[in-house]
């Protein structure tokens, strides 16, 4: 299976600030109608979450096609299984705790939505583990470079067209010493 790429870079790290961003939100929003009772943080949350599943949807889509692409027996590899596993937990538990909602907005439980965030958040180190440490999807060190990409069409314009607006960017800026 090929890698999926949009405009010449890694899809998936595009397509995960979706659920990473929602799914702890939304345990934000249930802690605040626990703490205020106001009815609209639990609609927040609920709306939060359903988002949150949407994106996690598209994220693994994405990671999954990369996932695959991945050597087997490698500690990229093992790296992968634990981020998989544990945003595919955080997508089961958002699931249930968007089920119990589907008829009382109030009905979610807060524990499901902490326990979801967590997972979310602890895999995102995973993801930052695979790239930063390991390489995964960075040029010149990726342990998946020899595998081929699945892209949109007209994808070869798209990267040419955000190459010539970047060159429109200053260059300047602050720099930390």
């Amino acid at each position: 299976m090929p890698k999926s790429t949009f405009a010449g870079h890694p899809l998936h790290p595009m397509l995960i600030v979706a659920p990473a961003a929602l799914i702890p939100f939304g345990f934000v929003m249930d802690a605040m109608y626990r703490r205020s009772g106001d009815e609209s943080y639990a609609d927040a949350a609920y709306y939060s979450l359903v988002g949150g599943l949407v994106g996690g949807v598209a994220a693994a889509t994405s990671g999954l096609m990369d996932y695959l692409t991945i050597s087997p027996e490698t500690e990229v590899k093992r790296t992968a299984n634990v981020h998989a596993s544990l945003n595919g937990a955080a997508m089961a538990l958002t699931l249930l705790n968007v089920f119990q909602r589907r008829a009382d907005r109030r009905a979610g439980s807060l524990m499901l939505s902490a326990a979801a965030a967590a997972g979310v958040l602890v895999s995102g180190w995973f993801g930052g583990r695979m790239v930063y440490d390991q390489g995964m999807r960075v040029s010149g060190v990726d342990p998946t470079a020899g595998a081929p990409e699945l892209a949109p069409p007209a994808d070869e314009l798209l990267e040419t067209a955000m190459l010539r607006e970047e060159k429109l960017a200053p260059s300047a800026g602050p720099v930390l010493h």
